[in-house]
């Protein structure tokens, strides 16, 4: 059995601090060694620096930044219609059995997720043959996303699944060739993908992937507000994110938010964080805009305990 835990994200220099912020939870709430792989879209050394002061406060992880040539590697696909806070490098995911392909079994995670539990509840997850487990994305079943599913080629019995957390069989994966196959679908269809590489991975593992509890990616926005239990990983995937909003509001439309800053206090960022959260105006603009995405996605936020 793997011992170490084996956890990939991403990010360039602008989303740093919230790869520390990630990396804190995890490493705060997990008993096992954990091995981050970062791939590195163009993270300065003083923002790596920064996020390997974390090795300060926590001695259970490895870091590793993996340089990749985001405008080489993925120079074929069309990714102009995206949506603008979804970047080409939102496509690295799919190299990850290439770069390491010793390893057994990965997580991979955004970086706007805290980890409120032991990672290894995801880890451990039985994936029962099949290449990748992921969260069924509720707020998919909805009428207008059904008809964007028809558009994109899903049929409508497939459960479309969000990308944010994803658990990979690598042996499974490499002797299926998926990154090739998915780097085709990537550059045949791109062009039509709202949600770019999560629609690529929608298409290819249609009907063939093994769901795991919301409670592995709680993504209230989506109103997913009902977990399976105790949130393990609490996805922020509005644009609106916690690292918007002062750490001293009090507000139940952003469940988790304490949790957050608690996290990035950890961090060499925390400051420079806080900091960008000291305008009155600013502040207010923000939660007015939260209170339409609740009221849109009729979500009725849960109580913090």
């Amino acid at each position: 059995m793997q011992n170490n835990i084996p956890i990939f994200l991403s990010s360039d220099n602008n989303y740093a601090p919230f790869v520390a912020t990630t990396i804190a939870s995890i490493c705060d709430n997990t008993k096992s060694f954990c091995e981050f792989y970062i791939l590195d879209g163009g993270i300065t050394q003083e923002n790596q620096d920064k996020i390997c002061e974390l090795k300060k406060q926590f001695d259970n992880f490895s870091i590793e930044f993996l340089k990749i040539n985001v405008e080489e590697t993925f120079k074929k696909i069309n990714y102009q219609i995206a949506q603008k806070y979804i970047t080409l490098s939102t496509y690295n995911r799919f190299l990850i059995p290439t770069l390491y392909p010793d390893l057994k079994k990965v997580i991979y995670i955004d970086i706007d997720t805290i980890i409120l539990e032991d990672i290894k509840f995801l880890y451990f997850q039985d994936l029962n043959e099949y290449c990748l487990g992921a969260v069924h994305d509720i707020k998919s079943d909805d009428l207008p996303f059904q008809q964007y599913k028809k558009s994109i080629g899903l049929t409508q019995n497939h459960k479309y699944f969000q990308a944010g957390v994803l658990l990979i069989d690598i042996g499974n994966w490499k002797k299926n060739n998926v990154s090739q196959k998915l780097m085709d679908v990537a550059v045949k269809n791109s062009s039509k993908y709202r949600l770019q590489d999560q629609d690529a991975l929608n298409v290819l593992f249609e009907n063939n992937y093994k769901i795991l509890d919301n409670r592995y990616n709680y993504c209230v926005a989506n109103g997913v507000n009902n977990p399976e239990g105790e949130v393990v990983i609490r996805h922020f995937n509005s644009q609106i994110k916690p690292w918007h909003i002062n750490p001293n509001t009090k507000t139940d439309m952003m469940p988790h938010l304490k949790e957050f800053w608690d996290y990035a206090k950890k961090t060499a960022f925390y400051d420079e964080l806080y900091q960008k959260t000291l305008d009155n105006t600013q502040q207010a603009d923000i939660l007015r805009a939260l209170r339409v995405v609740i009221i849109t996605n009729k979500i009725r936020p849960k109580k913090e305990k």
